[in-house]
Parts: C-alpha cells; structure tokens; sequence
C-alpha cells in the first residue's frame, strides 16, 4: 500500500493547530490545515483574539477559538509584568478548547501565541508537534521541544539549537493559491522588459532602513540600467514616492496584492530575512540581497539570512552595514553572478512541505493505535 493510502486510512482524525502573530507563523499553518483537510481530517485554530490570524483564519472559514496572550518583550517593558497572567489565562482557556475538540493531536507554528496552545497540549497529553520555520528557534518551540514528539524545521541549521529533540528538516509549507496568479508584464508597470528589475520591499510596513538606502542607489542603479519595482511600505510611501515616482524605470507603490507577481519579473531582490520572505523568494528562484531586521526576535533573520548566503542562494547585508553604495555594490555583484545563484536555486527540490508534514504526523500517529492496539 502507497503512502497516500495509507494516510487517507487514517481519515476523519481532528486536529488543532496553534498558531499567530505575524504571516510566518500563521501561513504555515494554514498549508498545515489545508493538507490535512485534503486527505479527509478536520482543523481548526487557537489563536490571539483580535490578532491577524483570526481575521486571516476567519477568512478562510476555520474554527477559531480565541485566546489572550501577549509576547514576552526581549527588553525590560512594564508590559512584562502582565505576561504571567496572561500565559495562565490564555493556558486555561486553551485547555478548555482542547478537551471540548478532544484533537488526535496538536500543532504549533512557533511564536508566543503558540505557547500557551502547547503547554495545554502536553498537559493532557496530547501528541503534540511543532514547526520552526525560522533557522534560530524562537523561546517558544525551545522550551516546548522536548514536549514534542516530532519538531519540524525549514532550515537544517535549526539542528545544532535543538539537541535531543527529534527532528525533521522539511522546509516551510506554503498555503496553496486557489486562484491562478496574474500574468503581468513589464510594460504594464512603466518598465523595459530589456533591461534588469530589482525588485524592493521590506514588508507591508516597509522598512526606512532599506527605503533610505535605495534612494541613495538610485542614482547609480539606473545609470547601470537597472529598473526598481519599489514597495516603501504604507509609513514611507507618501516621502519616497513624492520625489522617485516620475523617475523613469522606477514604479514605486505603498503595498500591492500584484507583489507576488513582481518576483517573476526580477533579476535580484532585496528583501528583509522573515522565513516566509525567504521561501517566497526560493519558490520563485530569485536570488536575493537580504537585509536582516536587527531587532528581530533571537536575531533570528541574521541566522536565516546566514544559511541563505551559505547555499549561495542569497547575499547577506547587514544593516549597520547598509549604505546606497553597499546596496548598489552588491545588487552589481549579484547581477554579474546571476546565473550562479540561478543554479544554486534550481537545485533546491519543490515545496511538499505541508504534505511531508502531514505524511509523517499521521504516520506517528497510526503507529501509536497500532501498538495501543497490541497491549
């Protein structure tokens, strides 16, 4: 019997997934989710009330029971002396949840919400399992590892941060598009389909750092007859567009839901170091200047950046280092050793992550009733 089979033979299980916080948390999940609904289970989501992932989960019409946890601040912050009364209350009612769904198992994502979800989880004994899609673990999944019986991560650095834990290196699941993606050409945006695209963004917000750093480059990029498709982000749209957006070979913009199709038209990127940023980049094999958010938690984006600039898929660029000359410098460097990185990429295996995920999570758990089923 294939694999496939013997998944669905397990159909009709429930499952609870953990999750929120911000999109690398809570898209994983839903991957997660929308695999296990595909082989016949059912899930459903604990997450912050009031947070993205109960309007994004809501959206894509989930079970969500809402919880009330805050993150735990890496600097001293009065909000701090909340965190252990809401760790406790968010527990309770996580176990609440749980007993009443009574799941085959739980799964987290990492991240604060995640926590109170997990520690509910191994106090009724739950299976539980995790996903670290960052290549250094959060406080979250390394305190709830040894909990888990299978802690899945994106990145194989991750090992080396979990000893005794074990692992299953599958990379980060990418929710399935249930709509065909635009076909968009160059010429639509103003730009030469010619000549080379950088592509810029550094998150729905965007990042000053990056946006300061382009306009400095500016001059220099496109006298190398580079074009930019330059997302500032909503807090630095109205400055940078006022004075970039009637340059010609530049089409800048606050947020676009036309972003994903921007990656295809690149030649490089420059990009913040967030794991579903990364995987979107290596999904579309575009290599990348990535630039970490140093306040990050655990500067888990300078570890992930690190491992992307290590397989010589990306370059990393810190940003005490960043300049309009160090940007432009390292955007020529990658377009002179384009195809290198575009070899690089094309060895890197398609995204099944959700469906190894979910293959090895439902294989742990038909070994249990089978051994269950010998005592």
């Amino acid at each position: 019997m294939n694999a496939k089979q013997d998944l669905k033979q397990t159909g009709g299980l429930s499952f609870v997934l953990g999750c929120g916080g911000t999109g690398g948390h809570i898209f994983p999940a839903i991957a997660i989710a929308q695999q296990l609904q595909t082989l016949g289970h059912q899930a459903s989501f604990i997450g912050n009330r009031g947070g993205m992932e109960e309007t994004l989960l809501t959206a894509e019409g989930y079970p969500f029971h809402g919880i009330h946890v805050q993150k735990l601040h890496r600097k001293l912050n009065l909000a701090n002396l909340l965190f252990p009364v809401f760790l406790a209350s968010s527990t309770f009612a996580c176990l609440k949840a749980l007993r009443k769904i009574k799941p085959a198992a739980v799964i987290c994502t990492g991240g604060f919400v995640s926590g109170p979800v997990g520690i509910a989880a191994a106090v009724l004994r739950l299976p539980l399992y995790f996903h670290e899609c960052n290549s250094y673990p959060g406080l979250t999944t390394k305190h709830l590892a040894k909990y888990s019986r299978i802690v899945f991560t994106g990145f194989s650095g991750t090992a080396k941060y979990l000893p005794q834990t074990k692992l299953r290196q599958v990379g980060i699941p990418l929710p399935r598009r249930v709509d065909q993606p635009q076909t968009i050409s160059p010429e639509e945006i103003g730009l030469d389909a010619g000549r080379p695209i950088l592509l810029v963004t550094g998150g729905s917000q965007g990042s000053l750092a990056i946006n300061t750093a382009v306009a400095a480059a500016l001059p220099r990029l496109t006298q190398q007859g580079w074009q930019i498709i330059w997302q500032t982000g909503q807090t630095g749209y109205a400055e940078f567009s006022a004075r970039y957006q009637h340059i010609e070979g530049v089409h800048i913009f606050a947020f676009s839901p036309q972003l994903k199709d921007f990656y295809k038209l690149a030649k490089v990127a420059v990009t913040r170091a967030g794991a579903m940023t990364i995987t979107e980049l290596t999904e579309n094999r575009l290599p990348a200047l990535l630039v970490p958010l140093p306040t990050a938690a655990e500067n888990h984006q300078h570890y992930n950046a690190l491992e992307q600039q290590r397989k010589g898929l990306a370059l990393l660029l810190k940003q005490s280092q960043l300049s309009g000359d160090t940007l432009a410098s390292a955007v020529f460097k990658m377009g002179n050793e384009h195809q290198a990185y575009l070899q690089n990429l094309s060895r890197i295996p398609p995204n099944t992550a959700a469906e190894d995920m979910a293959r090895e999570i439902l294989s742990d758990l038909n070994k249990e009733q089978h051994n269950a089923g010998k005592n």
